[in-house]
């Protein structure tokens, strides 16, 4: 994939995260949900855990998040490497990592 594409999907999901964490973050107010400290309930927290509008937002937030992060990690190394073969072993690693972050991060989602 070309590195303009791979800075754009970059971009959508820095954006995507910022609509994400807003319904996340929205999910303890007052005016939407049922208040910070209610909302940090045992009896909240499972039946939230429990709806499956929550388990998409959380899914779409962790995969946002992750691959933001890791794509980003990627630059970097990438700033400081020259080799074709280093940054085809470094893409390897990382898209290693990521999903095994990916699939631990779902387990509690999933149940």
């Amino acid at each position: 994939m070309k590195e303009s594409y791979i800075r754009f999907i970059q971009y959508l999901l820095g954006a995507a995260i910022v609509v994400l964490i807003l319904i996340h973050l929205s999910i303890f107010t007052s005016l939407i949900g049922p208040g910070y400290e209610l909302g940090l309930s045992w009896e909240t927290v499972s039946q939230r855990m429990a709806n499956p509008f929550y388990d998409i937002i959380y899914t779409l937030l962790l995969f946002a998040l992750l691959t933001h992060g890791f794509i980003g990690i990627r630059n970097i190394i990438f700033e400081y490497t020259t080799s074709k073969r280093t940054r085809v072993a470094v893409s390897w690693i990382i898209w290693t990592i990521y999903i095994i972050v990916l699939i631990y991060g779902l387990l509690p989602i999933i149940k």
